[in-house]
């Protein structure tokens, strides 16, 4: 279960580009952080901001390999419940 305070933190998390870089995690499963980097064209240090705050809101796992750590999904599907 998530929990936001309020729509604007649910909407400052849940923004367009997190949505599509955790669209992106999911399909195409990269084996590192760097290889996300890559693929995205986003600065590593920024990435991994990001990431770490998807992680925070329990959307994103990293797994340790050896010497690298990839991100993976959590969920291929969320379900916002107001009230």
């Amino acid at each position: 279960m998530l929990w936001f305070e309020s729509m604007a933190a649910l909407a400052e998390v849940l923004n367009d580009d997190s949505r599509a870089l955790l669209r992106t995690v999911r399909e195409s499963q990269p084996a590192s952080v760097c290889a996300l980097a890559e693929a995205t064209g986003l600065e590593p240090g920024r990435l991994m901001r990001t990431l770490r705050m998807l992680a925070n809101y329990g959307l994103v796992d990293f797994v340790g390999e050896g010497e690298r750590v990839r991100p993976v999904v959590n969920a291929t599907s969320y379900r916002i419940v107001m009230g």
